[in-house]
């Protein structure tokens, strides 16, 4: 487990939040699999709702707010920033498209979503009295993250020059690119394949669960799918699911 009561270092996986047609739906779907506990905002705020780990903040969940372009249904991926404007700025100049200029969500933090320049969405998190994740890689907390993308080297050189991060290639299988300050390993790009069908470019949240098959299990009996699998790997049993809306994630045994 890893807790946080500080904002995170600049340029590092801070937040992760889904945007879903069905905010109550969602509550409900994520509770049964995840325990989550909810913190459930104002009116003012569309409802947007933190949820919880043992207490500790770990993801949020909004609905469609009146007047927003229309957005896919995922989970999306925040990293966090010291200075959001020049950040902002940066990520154009290095060929990103801007969605949501920055913006104050008085009095918790600032926020800008883009796109990256192999067309998967991410956003940025200026804290404020929000930190971001207070918990990380424990059950039902956010445990990794990964970029599918159709050009996984444009990705890694957009992100390296952004995040200022490097990346270390894995050997073998398909191309794929660990992001790190120094030592620490933040996220990673994978190269998608045609072969796959229509796989927008995204970010995927990994969710670390205590059981893997039972986790499986209560996403296809409360309305979710199960995208591949239970895969034995070196880093924990891994699945694909998605939830009822089609918001994709996968799961990891911590």
């Amino acid at each position: 487990m890893t807790t946080h009561t500080q904002p995170k270092p600049a340029g590092t996986p801070t937040w992760v939040d889904l945007m879903t047609p069905d905010i109550e739906a969602a509550r409900s779907f994520y509770q049964t699999i995840f325990g989550w506990e909810y913190d459930i905002g104002a009116p003012e705020y569309g409802g947007y709702t933190n949820a919880r780990v043992g207490g500790r903040v770990a993801a949020g969940l909004g609905g469609p707010m009146p007047g927003a372009p229309p957005a896919p249904y995922a989970w999306s991926l925040y990293f966090a920033t010291n200075d959001i404007e020049a950040d902002v700025a940066r990520a154009v100049e290095l060929g990103a498209k801007l969605h949501v200029p920055p913006m104050r969500v008085a009095p918790f933090g600032s926020m800008a979503v883009l796109e990256d320049p192999t067309g998967a969405p991410f956003g940025f998190w200026q804290a404020g009295e929000h930190i971001g994740s207070q918990v990380n890689d424990e059950p039902g907390a956010a445990a990794w993250y990964e970029l599918y993308s159709p050009n996984a080297a444009q990705a890694r050189d957009f992100y390296c020059a952004l995040l200022g991060a490097t990346a270390d290639p894995m050997p073998g299988g398909p191309e794929y690119y660990v992001f790190k300050h120094g030592e620490q390993m933040l996220c990673a790009v994978m190269q998608t394949d045609p072969s796959w069908g229509a796989f927008p470019p995204q970010w995927i949240t990994y969710f670390g669960v205590a059981d893997a098959d039972a986790t499986v299990a209560a996403v296809t009996a409360n309305g979710g799918k199960a995208l591949s699998a239970i895969e034995p790997t070196p880093f924990g049993r891994m699945a694909a699911l998605a939830d009822p809306a089609g918001a994709q994630f996968k799961i990891v045994e911590v």
